[in-house]
């Protein structure tokens, strides 16, 4: 099923029956939760720099951090989204507008000029490097703002305790993934290259903008009739 038809499926919280599996849940927050496979690539190029133990520490501190936000972060938006009165079709819309924006950034960032690389000038001592805390890692490479907006679709359509567990677990595997992508990342990096990451991001960026203006149009479609 295309990454379309699983959005369809998310927009239809009026319906007693989900169209969304849980394999198809899972599908729709690994996209949008990072997703996991850019997660060597940046881990990588934030932490090359430090020992192993602190990589290793770093890693899991990220991963409490940013699974412990999103449960908050998505059971926070959806009382607040109730308290609001603010549609789903709202938060469709929203998420988006947040979502192409950032997508196009993406896209973009890859015809911009490169850099010139920073030098020290000859006889200084070059200074040491800052340790990220691990909010700087999580926000925004796990947690995202569509991220965060697609999850709480995802539990304001749940009508049963079963359904929000099925959703939680789904995940906690995404969030896993994360971890193992961090735990891995050097000898990810140094046995497959960042060539294959560059190429996943260009063809997952190109998707994600027509995904996000695919959001927008079933926002201002309105809602479902019910069965």
């Amino acid at each position: 099923m295309s990454l379309f038809a699983l959005l369809q499926g998310a927009a239809d919280v009026v319906r007693q029956t989900p169209l969304l599996n849980l394999g198809q849940v899972f599908t729709l927050l690994f996209v949008v939760m990072g997703p996991p496979l850019k997660t060597p690539a940046v881990y990588y190029a934030r932490m090359q720099a430090f020992d192993a133990a602190t990589r290793r520490t770093l890693a899991w501190k990220t991963f409490i951090l940013a699974t412990v936000a999103v449960l908050i972060g998505g059971f926070l938006g959806v009382a607040l989204q109730h308290n609001w009165q603010i549609s789903l079709q709202a938060m469709l819309i929203a998420g988006g507008l947040i979502f192409l924006l950032v997508s196009l950034r993406t896209v973009l960032e890859q015809y911009a000029g490169a850099e010139a690389p920073h030098t020290v000038p000859e006889g200084t001592v070059p200074p040491k490097p800052h340790v990220p805390s691990a909010f700087e890692l999580a926000v925004p490479m796990i947690v995202t703002p569509y991220g965060l907006a697609g999850l709480i679709l995802l539990l304001s359509s749940s009508h049963s305790t079963e359904r929000t567990v099925g959703i939680l677990v789904m995940l906690l595997i995404v969030m896993l993934l994360h971890l193992l992508a961090m735990l891995f990342a050097g000898p990810i990096m140094r046995g497959i290259g960042p060539l294959p990451f560059k190429l996943f991001g260009t063809v997952i960026g190109s998707l994600t903008v027509a995904l996000s203006i695919q959001m927008l149009i079933l926002g201002l479609a309105g809602p479902l009739p019910a069965p």
